[in-house]
């Protein structure tokens, strides 16, 4: 199995493993088990796809797979949240604002048009990594995506790891928005406020991730292409930041979570340019075709 796929399955059913450790309820023990299944499953589909479809086809196939079982350690994490831990929620709101409280000597301000552009960042946040991927096939670079995986897949699945150990509220839901529909005549912006919410609303976890895997998964996305193409990497680098603002200032998360998250993806990042990250540890799909035809 490529390394994407290792990491995909085993994270999946080591959350299994913690869910029947943690003190849950049956109905979300068994939750969690499903999901695991489901990705378990879903790795040796692809794996048995190679006895079906063409190599190229099933090599593909492969490369895409980590797009949607990355929503799968995502929902088993949020069946660890029972509630948030007061002393831990006021431990990150008190953080966030000493943290904001140095940013507001620069006196930066965000007017409406910021504001916009970041809520339409933070959309992106969900689809980065496809869009990242699909930019580094277009270049013909696809040789490239399990490493793509490795360095996405780590500092996010670690930041999953950590949050059911930091269970805590987004500071919106504490009514700390930071720019509330209500502050702005905008109706565009209020409308993609709206439509964040609705989202977070019908897909979240209803709960931080601790740290931000948006962040850091965002992050390991641009750092990929700079190290592979440094233009594309460059404006998704630029992107990366303005969710990572968006995050803090819309209340997303606490400053704290995206501070972390950012860290998380350069240790990793960092140790892989280092090679300390044994490069047998991270198969090349294309060399490993190329091997067989």
């Amino acid at each position: 199995m490529r390394t994407s796929e290792w990491i995909q399955a085993g994270f999946a059913t080591i959350l299994d493993v913690a869910a029947w450790i943690f003190p849950l309820t049956v109905r979300r023990r068994l939750t969690i088990t499903l999901l695991a299944a489901c990705a378990i499953a879903a790795v040796a589909l692809a794996r048995l796809s190679e006895y079906i479809l063409s190599p190229v086809q099933a090599s593909i196939l492969r490369d895409w797979l980590p797009v949607p079982l990355t929503l799968i350690p995502y929902w088993q994490t949020g069946q660890f949240f029972v509630g948030p831990n007061e002393k831990i929620q006021a431990w990150l709101v008190e953080t966030d604002r000493w943290l904001l409280s140095l940013v507001s000597r620069t006196k930066w301000t965000f007017g409406r048009f910021a504001r916009l552009t970041m809520e339409w960042a933070y959309l992106l946040c969900y689809p980065l990594a496809t869009l990242g991927l699909a930019t580094l096939c277009w270049a013909g670079l696809r040789r490239h995506a399990d490493t793509f995986w490795f360095l996405v897949l780590v500092p996010t699945y670690l930041c999953y790891a950590i949050t059911p150990f930091v269970p805590a509220l987004p500071p919106r839901n504490l009514g700390q928005e930071r720019t509330a529909s209500s502050s702005t005549n905008g109706q565009v912006l209020k409308k993609s406020r709206v439509f964040n919410l609705w989202i977070l609303e019908h897909g979240s976890i209803h709960a931080i991730s601790f740290p931000s895997a948006h962040v850091a998964s965002s992050l390991a996305v641009s750092l990929v292409l700079m190290h592979y193409l440094p233009l594309a990497g460059a404006i998704f680098l630029a992107i990366t930041f303005w969710i990572a603002v968006a995050a803090v200032v819309g209340g997303y998360h606490y400053a704290i979570d995206v501070v972390l998250g950012a860290l998380m993806t350069l240790v990793v990042y960092a140790a892989w340019r280092a090679h300390l990250i044994p490069s047998t540890l991270i198969t090349a799909p294309a060399m490993v075709l190329l091997s067989r035809l």
